[in-house]
């Protein structure tokens, strides 16, 4: 159970983190993207960071008309081996 619960706060923490990290790299024009970023629990292992906007994917992936500015995907990479870290480390 101390494992789970480890385990659980590492995955809080990677999902907060990588909410913060999105936030400070999305393009702002009305702050209404940044502002709708959100890491929310599915599980205690599986939780959610995105954003409601109607149009957040486009400003992540681009379009025919549009590049790409990435920042959920930059967000992940950048906490992703810390949270590896994390789980080895509740692991052993």
């Amino acid at each position: 159970a101390a494992v789970a619960a480890k385990a659980a706060l590492a995955t809080a923490k990677a999902a907060h983190d990588i909410e913060a990290h999105a936030k400070a790299r999305a393009p702002v024009d009305t702050g209404l993207l940044k502002s709708s970023i959100g890491a929310s629990a599915m599980s205690a292992l599986s939780w959610r960071v995105d954003s409601p906007v109607a149009y957040a994917a486009y400003v992540e992936l681009g379009t025919s008309k549009m590049s790409a500015r990435p920042h959920l995907i930059p967000a992940l990479e950048t906490v992703r081996p810390s949270y590896i870290a994390a789980m080895k480390a509740i692991a052993t």
